[in-house]
């Protein structure tokens, strides 16, 4: 099991979860928000992401795992939507779950504006909506390159 997690101002990340893990972020408060998200400086022992934005947050939202040898070199990858950024990145991550590489389609890069959430559809194309909260936000089909 994955998850995506949108950080403070930055740091968002990606993380295989392991029963009982501790990714190490405390958001009480008072939190530092200038503490990356797995901050290794908690009690206990932290797991750390395996895939970090950085400064400043891309805000990751939704993400799917695309499947089906109509993906191509991006079957198996996580498909993660972004708000901040404005576009879908696509993520390779090697059996053991360390990250390998990332593509950005040029289709979705900031052209529909907030992604919120992505989806692969039973008909194995991608769905996409976006939240920019003007009343247009759309649900976008993504279809491989045959």
């Amino acid at each position: 099991m994955w998850s995506v997690e949108h950080g403070t101002y930055r740091n968002d990340e990606v993380n295989l979860l392991e029963p009982g893990g501790n990714y190490g972020w405390n958001p009480v408060p008072g939190y530092d928000e200038t503490r990356p998200m797995t901050d290794f400086t908690l009690p206990g022992e932290q797991i750390g992401a395996r895939w970090r934005s950085g400064n400043p947050t891309l805000a990751t939202s939704g993400a799917t795992w695309l499947d089906g040898e109509q993906w191509g070199d991006w079957q198996g990858s996580l498909a993660v939507a972004t708000l901040a950024h404005q576009s879908l990145l696509i993520m390779r991550f090697d059996p053991d779950g360390s990250f390998v590489r990332m593509w950005q389609p040029a289709a979705l890069n900031g052209d529909y504006g907030r992604l919120r959430s992505v989806v692969l559809g039973p008909d194995g194309d991608l769905y996409v909506t976006t939240a920019n909260g003007d009343g247009a936000d759309r649900i976008l089909r993504i279809s491989p390159a045959g």
